[in-house]
């Protein structure tokens, strides 16, 4: 079994953030509003729509995305990231690597790819050397397109899926 790490899919989950805040920016939907600390900040919204809801959950959970209180007449939750895709690349989650919270990430990962039938060669750079390399759910074909592997998925991430008790990222025991 080879499996990427869960900071790997976190990363890939804050760029997709980013992304959909600038292209809520770009369809004039911007959300920003000021921080606890009366800072502006964009914010993202993952409009309740669960293949949002789970990334953000996992950055959340993780302390990338920390929830900011809107003055907006649209709905909510907000939230904004704490860290660049930078920082984000070189932040230690090593507390967070479990096989439990991979599958966790890797069902967040599914359920927005699927839902939205991602082009998988339009991700972050990151996402080849990260991701597809090194998870065996991922194939290249010659043409060098990224196929998720849906049979794979099934057999290692869903199969567990029912023995998880709480579907959330936790902090792997004593970390």
């Amino acid at each position: 079994m080879q499996n990427t790490t869960v900071a790997a899919l976190l990363y890939e989950f804050l760029f997709e953030v980013n992304r959909k805040i600038d292209n809520d920016q770009e369809h004039a939907d911007i959300y920003s509003f000021p921080d606890e600390n009366g800072v502006l900040r964009e914010a993202f919204s993952h409009e309740y729509m669960g293949n949002w809801e789970w990334p953000a959950g996992a950055l959340e959970d993780v302390g990338v995305l920390k929830p900011i209180k809107s003055n907006s007449h649209f709905p909510g939750p907000y939230f904004h990231p704490v860290m660049t895709l930078d920082e984000c690349a070189t932040a230690d989650f090593s507390q967070y690597e479990t096989f439990d919270n991979y599958c966790v990430a890797m069902f967040s990962f599914e359920y927005l790819h699927s839902h939205f039938s991602y082009n998988l060669n339009k991700r972050s750079p990151r996402f080849l050397e990260a991701v597809v390399f090194k998870d065996d759910i991922f194939r290249t074909q010659d043409d060098g397109e990224v196929i998720f592997d849906n049979a794979r998925f099934q057999e290692k991430v869903m199969a567990h899926w029912d023995a998880i008790d709480v579907r959330r990222i936790l902090p792997r025991s004593g970390a």
